[in-house]
């Protein structure tokens, strides 16, 4: 498994919520699951020992999309010195 992309993992856990196969090794999701816990940024919202754990991670998540939306507006905001991107 440590030789598998970050994108192949992911595709393999999202093979098992998805699969209606009876014959999915559950021996193979566990080990994707066990690397990806392994790798940036997923530890830290996988890890079961993370503080924060993952309401953190989705406040992180929606702050990002604001910040994301507020760059794909069209006009340069004078007050806020947002630099505008059209995306």
């Amino acid at each position: 498994m440590e030789n598998k992309t970050t994108t192949e993992l992911l595709e393999l856990l999202h093979k098992k919520g998805t699969s209606s196969d009876k014959n999915y090794d559950e021996d193979i999701y566990q080990e994707a699951l066990a690397e990806l816990i392994k790798r940036s940024p997923f530890w830290e919202i996988l890890d079961e020992d993370w503080e924060e754990g993952l309401p953190t991670a989705w406040e992180t998540i929606k702050e990002l999309q604001e910040e994301v939306r507020l760059l794909k507006r069209h006009k340069h905001e004078q007050r806020s010195g947002d630099v505008m991107i059209r995306i």
